[in-house]
């Protein structure tokens, strides 16, 4: 369970189970750009490091695992990674600023690209993805998508165990990174107390 989770409000919620999961409508950025602001617009297609941009709006940048290890994939994931398996690699984590939850964060891998070369990215402990991933001089990096999550989403349910500022719904995005000839995909889904909402 996430530690900084109240108590108060866990009796009053139902706990979600990991992994969460990203299911929804992803669409390309056109699509949704009219209907958002131009900061959360901006958040959602920034093609930098994410990590690094986080830094930039707190003292203490951290890391906080919610589930990681060999779990079933969605029909949706498989394709979008050319995938035949039904496992495989997932990490799902909290980004978080001060202590604060700003991102969720899942990433997900084929089961044999933790044996490739360079491809421990099981062993990342607290450290985030993305410091691996804009350090690699091979990197690429696919076009981004979005989606929105409403109040039936998991990723909703558990941003509810602890935002004081809750949203009516949350927005994502999500690419295909290549790293030694392998692809794993990694979604984001910002927070009620990301920045990201800030007009």
């Amino acid at each position: 369970m996430p530690d900084n989770i109240d108590n108060t409000r866990v009796r009053e919620l139902t706990l979600p189970n990991y992994p969460i999961g990203c299911d929804a409508k992803w669409l390309w950025p056109s699509i949704l750009e009219d209907s958002l602001s131009v900061n959360l617009y901006d958040w959602l297609v920034d093609t930098g490091s994410l990590t690094a941009r986080l830094k930039q709006y707190c003292q203490k940048f951290s890391v906080e695992i919610l589930s990681e290890g060999n779990y079933a994939l969605s029909d949706d994931e498989k394709t979008k990674l050319n995938l035949a398996e039904d496992l495989g690699f997932v990490r799902e984590v909290l980004l978080k600023l001060d202590g604060t939850p700003w991102v969720f964060a899942r990433s997900v891998m084929p089961l044999n690209m933790l044996t490739a070369p360079g491809g421990e990215l099981d062993q990342l402990g607290n450290r985030s993805l993305g410091s691996v991933l804009f350090s690699a001089p091979d990197m690429q990096r696919s076009e981004i998508e979005i989606a929105a999550f409403d109040a039936q989403s998991k990723v909703y349910s558990l941003s509810q165990l602890f935002s004081s500022t809750p949203k009516t719904v949350l927005f994502g995005r999500r690419s295909c990174f290549l790293l030694n000839g392998k692809s794993l995909l990694v979604s984001e889904v910002f927070l009620p107390d990301a920045s990201a909402y800030k007009e």
